[in-house]
């Protein structure tokens, strides 16, 4: 009712040790993060009911403005 969205964060092996095979939230945005500094989903590999993640994190800690750490992120 705000107008904000909900979506998940997590990659198979932590979805798999919290809950298994559920995919009852597939059908959620997936926020995926593989730090192998690559802009792509080529790596993916299916999960939870998500065929594809809908956002890659990709590489963390990557020295931003005013020297704050920021981790990088991918949407295509």
């Amino acid at each position: 009712n705000n107008g904000y969205s909900v979506g998940i964060y997590t990659k198979a092996q932590d979805w798999n040790t919290i809950v298994g095979a559920w995919t009852d939230t597939s059908s959620l945005p997936l926020w995926w993060p593989k730090f192998d500094g690559q802009q792509d989903f080529d790596s993916f590999s299916p999960f939870g009911g998500w065929s594809t993640p809908t956002i890659k994190q990709y590489d963390g800690d990557v020295n931003g403005p005013c020297g704050v750490n920021l981790d990088q992120n991918w949407k295509p």
